[in-house]
């Protein structure tokens, strides 16, 4: 996916998207991930994916322990881009 593209979707979909060159690099960081082919790896982010409401807010508590001050809305973006990273890897697997 294009850069530009990218970020307008996450433009039209979220009230505060992430910045622009941080989502971009995380983007890429996941379709990496992805491309790696590490199992564990890939099932922990489908993990992330599938979380529920309560077990996404225990991560984003888990995630402040270590010192990142995640909203509820850029964990969101996050999952977005691990399934918009998914997408692009299951297009170039093909």
């Amino acid at each position: 996916m294009e850069k530009n593209k990218l970020l307008h979707i996450l433009c039209c979909t979220f009230d505060t998207p992430l910045d622009g060159d941080k989502a971009w690099d995380c983007y890429i960081n996941f379709v990496g991930l992805f491309l790696e082919e590490d199992d564990a790896t890939i099932n922990y982010l489908l993990t992330i994916c599938e979380l529920t409401r309560g077990q996404r807010l225990l991560l984003r508590s888990r995630i402040a322990e270590l010192g990142f001050e995640l909203t509820p809305s850029e964990l969101n973006q996050y999952v977005f881009l691990i399934l918009v990273a998914l997408s692009e890897y299951m297009e170039v697997t093909r």
